[in-house]
Formats: structure tokens, C-alpha cells, sequence
């Protein structure tokens, strides 16, 4: 797919693959596709890549299968799970020799399962886990066949939404059991077992979250291990508290006798934020990573020797230097001597190597563009991954890199560098501003790929979400710098305070401080970008989502909200006060200098509230507001708010609404909406030509 001009309709079908996982051998790796037809169907496939010359096939096609990975039996064999009737689950064998290739039946699970992960053992047999709900007593339970007569829901927790789902009254478990291999090809071996059977424990944590659960849980020879919340904790002020257990297991064909056991912590902090265990090669150990209480920025990772008392930090005791980067992942080497950490750092997703020793400090492997994901080139290799990364301008790059040297090689790159999307890396540039105190703020800027010096173009400023995030050099298929700035703007998205990639203190200075620095650090970028000859200040336009939402609404109320002809306001927060009972999540102490409770800490909450009554007569700019109604993490009514509150003051406000969607637009045609909708109303308010029925 070659285009001539970045639009929407380019951006929606062009293919999106997903991370590149390498074979036995380092010779093949699979990975998935997905493209769209415009006003049509999305071509869902499962695909393999000869690692030497980057040429494809089809493997299979189907919409219903997913969680497609390597058998791990030193054959070209791969699994996956396909959606059946009556909520049933096939599991499925597919030879990636053949071609073409034919799919084998390995036996049924009797209920809908996600989140597949396998593990050769010594016996020849394949150990396999999945994720489901669990009946009372302990069994898997298919939700699609045994329907209730009503559809009411009673709650007695907190726990009513998550995400986008009302949570079930079945709680979700770890199931494993066996894969042998007989003459008819490979079947599962007996029964599935529930890792968590007779415990209150709920796995893997964050299940109804859009992230990956295969990423909170970890299957070796010895056991299970996962990250899961404390049941006995009752308070909603401490749901974001989790711990790391471990499952041991003397055989994956039968039950567990011992149960989980929750990993201890040598740490000053006794209540915790845990994620991602990871098992050692040879399974003697459980790493994971570790933050106080919810504040994300503070993460560390942390060792755990099966049999010893608890886990230690491995920057503290271990290596016993610190490390001013926050981790964000991590695997262990094949060899188990060192990690392979990713951490972001000044608006990029870096890859680095720290060996488990004393005085072993990171040395970066990668730090262009945002890593994704990684794997050892082949079974065993601790000199060579195969990695998968993305920027502003690539959709999706697979190479291979020298863990101890300087090789590097791509493998595949899905736009070309851009040139298949008609962008390039010269549109990328970046800057730094005094932000709203003594300290710089980083911003990226993007140009249209057709940029000419000699002319001035109209402003775009993105403000991300979070507030604890960042806009890094990355491919997003939601909100996308590149396609504004082919609209024919200069895209800025300024890390503000708040972002992550920048140290603890600069991302942990937005609690208590929402509109605080923030909006500060935004008023200092539109004063810098002032003296950019090709940029037009008086012809600007402002837009984020979610935290970013929440800044559209408190800028309408003071005078930044003036320097803009139009605004874009997507799931933002109106009320402050209420939308913390409203949301899935509630939040902690230390988000608005007190209890998130408006009756305890109602000038904490009132402070940096948009709707307060001497903000809202200052909405003058024109906005659009758009939010979805299955957004449970920030609940659509702020969103009518906001635009009642609008219509009332005849500021000119428009509503778009996707009733099938959560905090994201992610359905192709319901995003080609968004698109045309939001690029439809800043090029109103400024002038550009307008591609889109407004």
C-alpha cells in the first residue's frame, strides 16, 4: 500500500501489525495484521516472516481466532485460540511449514478463555494456561451459554465498572493443563485446573483493563506465578493495591496442593502497586515491577528468590546503584544473568541491558524511536533480539540488534520510513521551552510533509492524557501528530508537567497541581512558540483526551482558552468533584492533596475543578466535545455536562458521541468518524480546507 497523501482514509486502512516473536531458530516470526476497507470488513490475519528476506504469507485468517504464539517445541508449530459457538474455545495447531497451511483441532475448552501462554517441559509435553471466568465452585464458567432470565446486576464492592464492562460476579482465574502429542497431532493431555481454586483472588490483575493480561502472569516448569489485588482490602481508596503470588505446581496435569503464596517485599512501603512477574529461565525466580501505592513513576523492579523470605529491590540491593529511569517493562536474558529493561526517557521508549550483579549499571541498546517489544532472536540467544518498534513517522518496525555489540538490522518496516504514507523523519523535529518554573520542558514539533519555509502555518497544540504520561516518538493509531500536521498545521505535543520520561519529580509534580503547572507549562509553550517564523500564533488551535480533555475544560475558563480559535475536548472531566465517585477509578490521597472524597477534602477537589461557577462565564471559545458512553474510566455525563454548560452560554459547541465505544475510538469506521468530525471543526475555526461535512 503505497498513498500519495496522509489522510484519514490512509490512515484507517493502512495494515497495523502487531509485534514480531521469533521461532525456535531465530529463522521465522510470527506476528498479526489487521487492514481495514473503507465502508467495508477488516482483514484479520495471523502471518509468518522468513527473518532473512522480510517476504510474508498468510498462516490464517479468521476474525474470531487470537493469542497466536509458538508450540515451544522445537518445531514450527503454532497455537492459538479460536472463538467458537455457544462461547465454546478451540484450541489449534497450525504446521508454519505447510503451505498451504492446515489448521488442527487440539481439543475444546468449554467456555470463553483469552490470554494463552504455553511452556515445553521436560517430559516431551506442553504446559498451557489460559484465562477465564470461574464458577463458585472453582470451574471454568461460560457466561454465553448459561444466561441468567434478567438482567439485573447486584454489587456489594466498589467494583461495579471497569473500563468499559460492568464486572461480572464471577471473578476471573489462571486455568492450566497439558498438550501431548499422538499420532493424530497434538491434544490437550486432561482436564483444566484453576491455579486460584478456594481463594477469593481475582487474576491477572487489571483483566478488564484494554492492556494485554498475558503481560500480569508467568508460566514455568515449577509454577504459576501473577500479579492479583488483596481481596481482604476493602477500602476503595486502596484499590489499586496489588501483590505478586506464586502457584507451585508439581505437575500442570493436576491440581495445586499448596495454592498461591503471596511473595513478601523488603520494602519501606508496606502497601503496593505490583505487575508484570516474570519467571527466570530456569524458574528459580519471580521479578516483577513494584510502586508505592499507585504513584506509577516510583516503579522499581524487584527479585524474588524461590524459598527466600522476600523480594529486593534490584537497583537497591542487587546492583546496589540507582537508576533515574522508571522502568516500564522488563524480561530476563535466556541465560538469566542480566534483564532487558524498557524505560521511557526525553519523549522515547528506550531498550537496555543491566547485568543481576553488584555495581551493574543499564547500558542502553536502542534509544530511536519507542520499543515495544522484544525477544531473544532465537531459543537460547543472548546475543541477538529481534525487537519491534515504532516512531512518528513508522507504523511498525521489525529489526535485529547486537545486545553486545553494535549490529543492527531491519528486518521489515511497514511504512518504509514513512515514505509509504507519503511522511517522512525531516517533518520530526524537537524543542525545549522554560516551562512555568525553573525547569525546561521538552515538546515534539511536526511539520506537513510538504512544509515550505517561506510560508506561516497554523498551530496545532496536543496536551496528552494521563496526567502521568507522555507523548513519546511513537506510531499511535489513535491520536496521530502526522495526520494533523498533513491537515496542514505544525503539530506541537509538549511534555508537560506530568510526563513520564523526565525524572520522578517532574512526572510526580502533577498530584495536588492538575491546573496548576500544567497550564503554566502551556502558557510558556504558546509564549515560545511565538517567535517560530512558520508558525501562526493567532491562527491556533488546542486538543486532547482524558487528562488532556481536562485541560480543554480548565483552559475555557481562563485566559489561555482566548489564544485559540477552537478547541476539541475529548473525555475530559467537567466536575471534578463528582467525576471521582463517578469513574471506575477512584484514586488516591495523593492525587488532590487529600481524600478524593468532596465531603473530607472539598477544597482539594474544588481547587483545579472546571466547573467551578467563576470559571464557566469564561467558555467563550468555540469546542468540541466528544465522549463515548461506555467510558466508565471517565464517565460520559462530564462530557454532556460540558457541552450543556456551552449551549447555555451560546458559546458555538458541537457533541459527537459513540455509543459502542469506551475511553477510545477504536472501531475503523467509528475513528474515520472521529477524524473527519474533529479535523472537520479546527479547520472551520481556521481556515484550512475543509475535508469534511461540518
Amino acid at each position: 500500500m503505497i498513498v500519495e497523501k496522509f489522510t484519514p482514509e490512509a490512515f484507517i486502512s493502512a495494515p497495523r501489525r502487531g509485534p514480531a516473536i521469533p521461532n525456535h531458530d531465530g529463522t521465522l516470526a510470527l506476528y498479526t495484521m489487521s487492514t481495514h476497507t473503507i465502508g467495508g470488513d477488516t482483514l484479520k490475519e495471523i502471518r509468518v516472516m522468513n527473518i532473512a528476506t522480510g517476504e510474508s504469507r498468510q498462516l490464517f485468517d479468521d476474525s474470531k481466532a487470537h493469542d497466536a504464539t509458538w508450540l515451544g517445541d522445537g518445531s514450527n508449530t503454532v497455537l492459538l485460540l479460536k472463538k467458537g459457538g455457544e462461547g465454546f474455545t478451540w484450541l489449534i495447531t497450525i504446521d508454519a511449514n505447510q503451505s498451504p497451511s492446515e489448521p488442527h483441532i487440539a481439543g475444546h475448552i468449554p467456555a470463553p478463555v483469552q490470554s494463552l501462554k504455553v511452556k515445553s517441559l521436560k517430559d516431551g509435553s506442553i504446559a498451557f494456561a489460559v484465562v477465564g471466568l470461574a464458577s463458585a465452585d472453582g470451574h471454568l464458567f461460560n457466561r454465553e451459554f448459561k444466561k441468567p432470565a434478567h438482567s439485573g446486576r447486584v454489587y456489594d464492592t466498589y467494583r461495579v465498572r471497569e473500563w468499559d464492562t460492568y464486572t461480572y460476579s464471577q471473578k476471573y482465574a489462571i486455568f492450566y493443563s497439558t498438550l501431548t502429542k499422538r499420532e493424530d497431532g497434538w491434544k490437550i493431555a486432561g482436564s483444566l485446573h484453576n491455579a486460584l481454586a478456594n481463594t477469593d483472588l481475582e487474576a491477572p490483575i487489571n483483566v478488564y483493563e484494554p492492556g494485554d493480561p498475558r503481560s500480569d502472569y508467568d508460566i514455568s516448569q515449577r509454577g504459576i506465578t501473577f500479579a492479583a489485588a488483596d481481596p481482604d482490602i476493602k477500602d476503595p481508596l486502596l484499590s489499586g493495591v496489588s501483590d505478586i503470588y506464586y502457584v507451585p505446581l508439581a505437575s500442570f496435569s493436576t491440581a495445586s496442593v499448596q495454592g498461591p503464596q503471596k511473595v513478601g517485599v523488603q520494602s519501606d512501603e508496606l502497601l503496593g502497586s505490583s505487575s508484570h512477574p516474570r519467571f527466570s529461565p530456569d524458574g528459580s525466580m519471580i521479578a516483577f515491577l513494584r510502586s508505592p501505592r499507585m504513584i506509577m513513576e516510583e516503579t522499581k523492579i524487584y527479585v524474588h528468590q524461590l524459598g527466600s523470605p522476600n523480594a529486593i529491590s534490584v537497583f537497591d540491593m542487587v546492583t546496589g546503584k540507582e537508576w533515574p529511569l522508571t522502568p516500564s517493562g522488563f524480561e530476563f536474558s535466556p541465560n538469566g544473568h542480566f534483564l532487558y529493561i524498557t524505560a521511557e526517557e526525553c519523549g522515547r521508549v528506550g531498550l537496555h541491558k543491566v547485568d543481576l550483579q553488584p555495581n551493574a549499571y543499564p547500558r542502553p541498546l536502542l534509544r530511536n524511536g519507542s520499543v515495544t517489544s522484544f525477544y531473544p532472536l532465537s531459543q537460547g540467544n543472548n546475543e541477538w533480539l529481534l525487537v519491534t518498534s515504532s516512531s512518528l513517522v513508522e507504523s511498525s518496525l521489525y529489526h535485529i540488534l547486537e545486545v553486545d555489540g553494535e549490529g543492527e538490522r531491519t528486518v521489515s518496516s511497514a511504512t518504509k520510513n514513512g515514505a509509504k504514507l507519503d511522511l517522512s523523519p525531516k517533518q520530526v523535529s524537537e524543542l525545549y521551552f522554560e516551562g512555568g518554573g525553573d525547569y525546561c520542558v521538552h515538546a515534539w514539533m511536526i511539520r506537513p510533509r510538504h512544509f515550505d519555509e517561506s510560508k506561516k502555518y497554523p498551530l496545532v497544540l496536543l496536551v496528552h492524557g494521563g496526567p502521568i504520561s507522555a507523548w513519546n516518538d511513537q506510531w499511535s493509531t489513535r491520536w496521530n501528530p502526522a495526520l494533523f500536521a498533513e491537515q496542514g498545521y505544525i503539530v506541537v505535543t509538549p511534555n508537560i508537567t506530568g510526563s513520564t520520561g523526565y525524572g520522578t519529580e517532574f512526572a510526580g509534580a502533577v498530584r495536588d497541581n492538575w491546573g496548576g503547572r500544567p497550564y503554566e507549562d502551556l502558557v510558556s509553550c504558546m509564549e515560545y512558540l511565538e517567535h517560530i517564523p512558520t508558525i501562526d500564533i493567532n491562527n491556533a488551535v488546542i486538543a486532547g483526551g482524558s487528562f488532556g480533555g481536562y485541560m480543554m475544560n480548565w483552559i475555557q475558563g481562563h485566559p489561555l482558552g482566548r489564544r485559540f480559535k477552537a478547541m476539541v475536548c475529548h473525555d475530559g472531566i467537567f466536575h471534578l468533584p463528582s467525576f471521582v465517585l463517578q469513574s471506575d477509578y477512584l484514586g488516591d490521597d495523593y492525587e488532590f492533596g487529600g481524600p478524593p472524597l468532596l465531603w473530607e477534602n472539598p477544597e482539594g477537589l474544588e481547587r483545579y475543578n472546571p466547573a467551578r461557577p467563576d470559571l464557566l462565564p469564561n467558555w467563550k471559545t468555540p469546542m468540541l466535545v466528544v465522549h463515548s458512553d461506555r467510558d466508565y474510566r471517565c464517565p460520559i455525563t462530564d462530557g454532556v455536562a460540558a457541552f450543556h454548560a456551552l449551549q447555555a452560554l451560546g458559546t458555538p459547541s458541537r457533541f459527537l458521541t459513540f455509543p459502542d465505544e469506551n475511553h477510545w475510538v477504536l472501531k475503523e469506521e467509528n475513528s474515520l468518524e472521529w477524524h473527519r468530525q474533529v479535523f472537520g471543526w479546527i479547520n472551520k475555526y481556521t481556515g484550512v480546507a475543509n475535508r469534511s461535512n461540518i
